[in-house]
């Protein structure tokens, strides 16, 4: 059983009142980078370390299995100060990123594939491990806040007292630094001389951008969303790791699509329904930033498109024969 300690404060079944400190409308405002380390007044942002938990505060801890202290004492607002000084980070390794593939192609079109079958299973566990791990931490952050504060509570309360610090947010912080890391996937596919779908290079390079930004802007919903695809990756980087060391792997392949699809299906519904909170003010002080939703909703439909479109192209229009291939 997950014990919950929840910090007091005035909330009812039918209402959410928000202390005057949760919305960070008024900074995201006045921010600039390039006033960042000088006129900015970063104070209401940074909360001191509870002496008592040995842990930053968050309204919801929970008490999970084998939890290290650096979980314990993680400040999300440092992390997240930091990665707004360093605005730049996803637009560089972006362009690197459309740079390489273009680059690599050209640079392996006369050569021969590499056989990198062992380190491409070992880096599909990896992954896995990492996102069983990451699901692990956040789904229960997630599940709870929703059962003892409601949907709106999610979408509307401010992220570094929600889910920012602690285990839930290191996590959350090694899920948007893992969107550098996942760019791997496309050294494989260049160098083993795959074809690189739109879908694939599309969903890392537009997926870097949007979390590195969502991150530096401290969005609530955020926990969604690294939830969701810690969950979905964990099965899927599991299945290609199957793939590559059986002779029969499991027919995993439609549930992956599947899961993937209701992965949009759930972000363009939170996202809409945050958009919808903001607009109407129906909760007071309410937290989020409509530019990054925005770019959230026309994210998340692109992506079921896409796959949506994926998926009757494979499973319908030309359904597979019973050997290894997946959405790369």
């Amino acid at each position: 059983m997950w014990r919950l300690t929840v910090a007091a404060a005035a909330l009812s079944a039918h209402s959410l009142e928000l202390p005057e400190d949760n919305s960070l409308a008024d900074f995201r405002a006045r921010w600039s980078c390039r006033d960042c380390n000088s006129t900015v007044d970063w104070s209401p942002l940074l909360k001191p370390i509870d002496i008592q938990t040995g842990a930053m505060p968050t309204d919801l801890l929970l008490d999970m299995p084998f939890l290290m202290q650096v979980e314990k004492q993680f400040d999300g607002s440092a992390w997240t100060a930091q990665c707004r000084r360093m605005w730049f980070a996803s637009y560089a390794a972006a362009a690197a990123y459309l740079a390489f593939i273009v680059i690599g192609k050209e640079w392996m079109k006369d050569r021969k594939p590499w056989d990198l079958k062992t380190s491409l299973a070992l880096w599909n566990l990896f992954l896995a491990v990492f996102s069983f791990v990451g699901a692990v931490r956040t789904v229960p952050q997630l599940v709870g806040a929703l059962s003892q504060y409601g949907f709106e509570y999610t979408l509307c309360r401010r992220a570094v007292f929600y889910y920012g610090n602690g285990p839930a947010g290191m996590w959350v912080c090694l899920f948007i630094f893992s969107k550098y890391i996942e760019l791997v996937d496309t050294f494989f596919l260049v160098v083993r001389k795959r074809k690189i779908r739109f879908l694939h290079w599309y969903h890392h390079f537009s997926v870097l951008l949007y979390c590195w930004h969502a991150y530096t802007w401290e969005m609530p919903t955020g926990l969604y969303f690294a939830a969701m695809n810690f969950t979905v990756h964990a099965v899927m980087y599991f299945y290609y790791f199957l793939s590559g060391v059986m002779d029969k792997p499991p027919d995993w392949a439609l549930m992956v699509t599947i899961m993937q699809l209701l992965q949009m299906v759930v972000g363009i519904l939170v996202t809409c329904c945050h958009m919808h909170l903001l607009l109407n003010r129906t909760v007071p002080r309410c937290d989020g930033h409509m530019d990054n939703l925005k770019a959230a909703l026309g994210m998340y439909a692109s992506y079921f498109l896409l796959f949506a479109h994926f998926f009757v192209d494979r499973y319908f229009l030309n359904p597979p024969t019973r050997k290894k291939k997946h959405a790369d």
